[in-house]
């Protein structure tokens, strides 16, 4: 069973207009609502090769409604803690020709100590050896940076494989419980190692750095947007697909739907790297998530190719 855990998600709204101006009144046609957040995100994308998963999360009010009933929609089984403070909206404005936009992302609403307990709980009740779980995106900002650490310990402690990817404290916090993978962003990466990632070099020894804190696989993007996934024994190199840029929003999450399938599979490590591509590449050739035709992540697989690389 595969569960994605979204401690803050958010209705996305998207706006298109012809040019961005400040003190000017913006028209805009065709505005744009997606079920956001990271965890959800992975769903979206394993439904896209026809992939089961419950979604977990706090939501509120009527917009965490809107999540559930899209997300539901969509044929994804949730299971959410509801709280009375509305789940955040996110707004971005994009101009029509895709080369700046602007975003402005809510802090999330208020989780009070008995929902942090209440999902807590019901991540206790689904916890089961063999289970994949994704536990990603940002923490409400009442929510203590200790969750993750706290959630893993609990996971583990059943036979469960954590795919982890967050930011700040909270990741740094995470990554003490040894999730069975991390996949941080660049920037995220860097504040973790000290130095920045400019090539495969700098990636590689990023990643052995998460590795010799106990995390089982890093998956980091390096230079030209090549994936470096990494176990304690093997190294391998995917070079992105090249496919048009029409959503990068949530290309991340893709990719680390391609991970979590491979990983299911129990598939090598050059074939995940190739189908979380695949994924990323399905995910972004595409303005909607609607317009994603099913086939396309099984045929951009077949594109597809990584090698393997010394480990020093």
């Amino acid at each position: 069973m595969i569960i994605t855990l979204t401690p803050n998600p958010s209705v996305d709204r998207t706006l298109q207009v012809k040019r961005l101006f400040f003190n000017e009144i913006l028209r805009t046609n065709q505005p744009r609502l997606d079920w956001g957040g990271k965890g959800f995100n992975v769903s979206r994308a394993l439904r896209l090769v026809g992939e089961e998963s419950l979604a977990l999360g706090w939501v509120g009010g009527g917009t965490g409604k809107m999540v559930e009933d899209g997300l539901e929609k969509l044929g994804i089984e949730t299971d959410f803690v509801w709280v009375e403070d509305e789940t955040r909206t996110n707004t971005i404005v994009r101009e029509e020709s895709g080369e700046w936009y602007m975003r402005f992302n809510e802090p999330g609403p208020h989780i009070p100590d008995q929902a942090v307990s209440a999902l807590m709980d019901k991540t206790a009740r689904y916890a089961q050896t063999g289970n994949i779980w994704v536990a990603s995106g940002s923490l409400p900002l009442d929510v203590s940076a200790d969750f993750y650490a706290n959630l893993f310990k609990m996971l583990q402690g059943r036979g469960v494989r954590v795919f982890f990817d967050t930011n700040g404290e909270a990741l740094k916090r995470g990554i003490r419980q040894k999730p069975f993978l991390v996949s941080p962003d660049s920037a995220e990466a860097e504040a973790i190692v000290g130095f920045e990632i400019k090539n495969i070099e700098d990636a590689k020894k990023a990643a052995l750095t998460f590795l010799r804190q106990g995390v089982d696989h890093v998956a980091i993007n390096a230079e030209e947007e090549k994936l470096l996934l990494v176990s304690q024994k093997e190294m391998v190199v995917a070079s992105p697909l090249k496919v048009p840029s029409r959503n990068i929003t949530g290309a991340r999450d893709a990719l680390m739907a391609g991970l979590v399938y491979g990983f299911a599979r129990d598939y090598s490590l050059k074939e995940i790297a190739c189908w979380a591509n695949a994924f990323k590449a399905a995910w972004i050739s595409n303005s909607r998530y609607e317009d994603i035709d099913r086939s396309a992540v099984f045929t951009l697989r077949e594109r597809a190719e990584a090698i393997s690389i010394p480990m020093l």
